[in-house]
């Protein structure tokens, strides 16, 4: 080959990788969207809640703390004017096996809004798959700093006499890339016993997602317990899903009996 023709072979190849790695940029969002939404063969066997008044209780399983994690406030109504389907949420605490009720239990909860948004962070990243990805430093990190002083679907109780706790919040939507859950931890005697997940059942996200707004704006979730990234290592979650209902002022209402180990 000569010289001429060479030079002229190196800049077809340079021209089309140049354009490949353009392509690959101007659809990055896309492409990585493809790739965290693709379903494994399998996934955890999440089960339902015991209700709480029956008289049997699991040990709920752990679920890592995720990336929003921050220390939430003192209080019951974690709304602060968040638009979205009204869930009141109940919490019981027992010492499994035995079933005793623990009083003085720290539950602390935190989640997303409707749009996918975490109280302390950007507006507007819950379906922007690549922004969340450069915030984790694409799998580094397993932590981002709040940078708001926002607190909104935050907060805490301990659990009193009825070894009870009861939080206002709301149900919450699906973001890139996870399927709707409520984050949850039990703290006793200044020890962290469990971290974890609750969970909605399908055909409840599924109605509500395409019928009521804001969520309807982004229609059915596209992730289940097959293609969350954040279960992908889990294989059981034990009484981690909500059995919902509605009551007489339409708002969601469900308990989650909650099981943990003191030793």
């Amino acid at each position: 080959m000569e010289k001429s023709e060479r030079r002229k072979f190196l800049i077809s190849i340079f021209s089309v990788l140049g354009s490949t790695a353009l392509g690959v940029w101007l659809f990055k969002r896309n492409i990585l969207t493809w790739i965290v939404r693709k379903e494994r063969d399998y996934g955890p066997e999440i089960t339902l809640s015991p209700k709480s008044d029956e008289d049997i209780c699991i040990l709920s399983s752990p679920i890592s703390e995720g990336p929003y994690y921050i220390k939430s406030p003192l209080r019951s109504d974690l709304r602060d004017s968040r638009n979205g389907k009204v869930l009141n949420l109940k919490f019981k605490i027992v010492e499994y096996p035995i079933c005793k009720p623990i009083e003085n239990a720290i539950v602390e909860i935190w989640s997303c809004d409707a749009h996918g948004n975490y109280g302390g962070y950007p507006e507007g990243i819950g379906h922007n798959i690549w922004e969340t990805a450069k915030l984790l430093e694409f799998g580094k990190k397993d932590h981002i700093e709040p940078t708001t002083d926002q607190l909104f679907l935050r907060g805490y109780q301990k659990t009193d006499l009825n070894v009870h706790v009861d939080f206002t919040t709301i149900v919450p939507g699906w973001y890139d890339p996870r399927t709707p859950h409520i984050h949850f931890k039990i703290i006793l005697n200044d020890q962290e016993h469990l971290t974890s997940e609750l969970y909605f059942e399908k055909d409840f996200c599924d109605n509500l997602f395409t019928s009521v707004s804001p969520y309807s704006q982004y229609g059915k979730s596209p992730y289940n317990f097959k293609n969350d990234g954040s279960l992908a290592d889990v294989t059981e979650g034990k009484g981690l899903l909500l059995k919902c209902t509605e009551d007489s002022n339409r708002a969601t209402i469900a308990t989650a009996k909650i099981g943990i180990k003191l030793s």
